[in-house]
């Protein structure tokens, strides 16, 4: 059985534990006037405002948040601020104006038409499960595409941000897309091309699709939740493994769940280091994930780890992708 690998990732902060809430005013760098309706968001999550007439914003922090504060503009360049404080004022924030980027050079020729490599993207980037039947990109003329026969690689990119529509989730999610590539290999018993890597990362904002969160949405995320990356980093973060019905194999053989995990609980973040290489995942029997570890990682109270580069993620939780995507904040 094939599993293709994904390594997904966010953009975060290894801030101070904020409780209260964080304001500041932000204006246009070109002639510093005040600027309204102005996104602020943390990364990954459905928490999020916008600026008053005068640019001004507050936003609360929920216990735990350690993502980006991304401020964002139609029109200007996104600013990110990491280093905030438990709470309190932030310093005035001048956004740019944005001038529409050149596509990237390419020296070769693409052999794949426009239409065959959205296909592509879509599927590796929403998911190849149901549930991204039921999710669709509202803006793909903002989606760049390059394909390279040389490399065996799919290159996509976009200027402004991705407005996906989640009717399996009940989620409208704005993605600015920092990062995406898929690798391909040859099939050895046809000319096919198979992914066999994934990886994209970037920030985004959850809005709900209504007002009102129907039962159906509830019970989707639920299921989206049990088993997926952010769960099993949880369950890790907070040494509940067993509790949440994930069992932990080397070599095909059943381990003690941390014999491989070294934990150490610091101020704000659980450090792990995995001492084995490669880690199968087991999760209530059913669904087999395997972890495979780079280099030392950290996870935070949402249960989000980075930097997202440390490990990979594969088989069941691997080929969970945008349509199963719950915010960081969800069930917290």
């Amino acid at each position: 059985m094939r599993f293709f690998i994904l390594v997904f990732g966010l953009w975060f902060s290894l801030s101070g534990y904020a409780q209260n809430k964080l304001t500041g005013y932000v204006y246009s760098a070109q002639d510093t006037t005040a600027l309204a309706d102005v996104s602020i968001y943390f990364d990954g999550t459905t928490l999020g405002t916008i600026t008053n007439r005068d640019g001004h914003y507050s936003i609360a922090i929920q216990p735990g948040v350690k993502s980006a504060l991304v401020i964002s503009m139609l029109g200007y360049n996104p600013v990110y601020i990491n280093n905030y404080q438990n709470s309190g004022e932030l310093p005035d924030v001048y956004l740019t104006e944005s001038t529409e980027q050149l596509d990237e050079v390419f020296l070769e020729t693409d052999p794949w038409s426009r239409e065959h490599k959205m296909r592509e993207f879509k599927r590796e980037f929403l998911g190849r499960t149901q549930a991204s039947q039921q999710v669709k990109i509202l803006n793909e003329e903002v989606i760049k595409l390059h394909y390279s026969a040389s490399k065996n690689r799919l290159v996509v990119w976009a200027n402004k941000p991705i407005k996906i529509e989640n009717k399996y989730l009940g989620y409208i999610i704005d993605y600015e897309l920092g990062d995406f590539y898929a690798d391909y290999e040859k099939s050895l018993t046809s000319d096919l091309n198979l992914v066999y890597m994934v990886y994209y990362e970037g920030t985004s904002f959850f809005r709900e699709l209504k007002s009102k969160v129907p039962r159906r949405f509830k019970k989707n995320r639920d299921k989206a939740f049990e088993g997926s990356t952010l769960h099993f980093m949880r369950s890790l973060g907070t040494q509940k493994l067993r509790e949440n019905g994930f069992r932990i194999f080397y070599k095909s053989f059943e381990v003690p769940p941390y014999k491989y995990f070294n934990l150490q609980e610091g101020e704000e973040n659980m450090h792990v280091e995995q001492t084995a290489d490669k880690l199968s995942i087991l999760f209530e029997n059913d669904e087999q994930s395997t972890i495979t570890a780079k280099r030392p990682f950290q996870i935070d109270k949402f249960g989000n780890h980075f930097p997202p580069s440390a490990i990979i993620i594969g088989g069941d939780m691997g080929i969970r992708r945008i349509a199963t995507m719950l915010p960081l904040n969800y069930k917290l």
